[in-house]
């Protein structure tokens, strides 16, 4: 096949959906696409790549404000486009069939604008010295606990099956265009 490129598009308070932004990126860069990762707020428009990621930390319950905007704006294009989406989310600290579900469905609202081909649910890190203090307050409120839970394995896992997805998904498509 040959160059594909793809968007990955993140929205992130702390830095840890940025840096699993990163990690997907680079395999996908290893399976042979060309991937810009950029913050929603800086991404104009969505023309011009093969395919997009969106992920976002889950905060009361869905995803950032900026990044439901987003999809939201481009919504038009990204229904046109293979789409992924991921969730970064401290109940994935314990990861149980039943809190995967939970934060799937915090996507409804995203999956309605476009949906996606696949989605990623994954744990993410908290470090309480970078919380003001009504931050603090929140999260020690919510009982959630500090460390990195970030399963960098699982995450290169998916974002292999993700580049295999996107990648049939691509010769698929190119191959039911009309021929000149």
């Amino acid at each position: 096949m040959e160059t594909w490129r793809v968007l990955i598009a993140y929205a992130s308070r702390l830095g840890s959906t940025r840096e699993i932004a990163q990690a997907i990126a680079q395999v996908l860069s290893e399976r042979g696409a060309v991937v810009e990762v950029r913050g929603v707020d800086e991404v104009e428009q969505v023309q011009g790549y093969q395919a997009v990621v969106v992920g976002s930390p889950i905060r009361e319950q869905q995803w950032l404000p900026e990044a439901k905007d987003f999809v939201q704006k481009h919504r038009e294009t990204l229904r046109r486009l293979p789409l992924v989406y991921f969730a970064v989310s401290g109940l994935m600290s314990n990861p149980t069939p039943e809190h995967f579900h939970e934060v799937y469905e915090y996507l409804s609202e995203v999956r309605d604008f476009a949906e996606p081909l696949e989605v990623g649910i994954f744990a993410g890190s908290l470090d309480y010295n970078r919380l003001n203090h009504d931050q603090m307050v929140k999260v020690l409120s919510k009982g959630l606990p500090e460390g990195d839970f970030r399963r960098w394995q699982d995450i290169r896992a998916w974002a292999e099956e993700v580049a295999d997805r996107l990648q049939l998904e691509l010769a698929r498509r190119q191959a039911s265009e009309p021929k000149p």
